[in-house]
C-alpha cells in the first residue's frame, strides 16, 4: 500500500486574499444596467484561483460562461467582458456542458 498523503493545511491569508478578489471583480459589474451591455447574472468557484463568470446578452438569446484566472482579471479584461462585441465574437466561444450557460469563453490566457 502507498504511504498517506495528507491535504495541504489551508492558508487563511491566501483564502482571505482570493475571497476580496472576488468581491472586487463581481462589485465592478454591479452597476445600473444598460440595455446594449451584457448582464453579469453571477459566478461561480471552479478550481483554485479560477472562476466562471456568467453573463446573458441583451441581443442574442444567449447565456455565456467565461472561465478567468481570479488573480489575473484586471481592468483590461472586465472592460472587454462588459463590451457586447467581445462576448459575441463566436471564434472564441466553446460547447458548453454547464447547464447554466450556453457556451463558455475561455478568458484564463487574456
Amino acid at each position: 500500500m502507498g504511504q498517506a498523503v495528507n491535504p495541504p493545511e489551508p492558508d487563511p491569508d491566501l483564502d482571505e486574499a482570493v475571497t476580496g478578489r472576488l468581491i472586487e471583480i463581481v462589485h465592478s459589474f454591479v452597476t445600473t444596467h444598460v440595455s446594449w451591455k451584457p448582464l453579469c447574472t453571477g459566478a461561480v468557484i471552479t478550481g483554485e484561483d479560477r472562476m466562471r463568470l456568467y453573463f446573458r446578452s441583451p441581443e442574442r438569446d444567449r447565456t455565456y460562461g467565461v472561465d478567468v484566472l481570479i488573480s489575473h482579471t484586471g481592468p483590461g479584461l472586465l472592460g472587454a467582458l462588459a463590451s457586447p462585441a467581445y462576448l459575441a465574437n463566436e471564434h472564441l466561444h466553446q460547447p458548453s456542458d454547464d447547464p447554466h450557460c450556453d457556451v463558455i469563453v475561455d478568458c484564463t490566457t487574456y
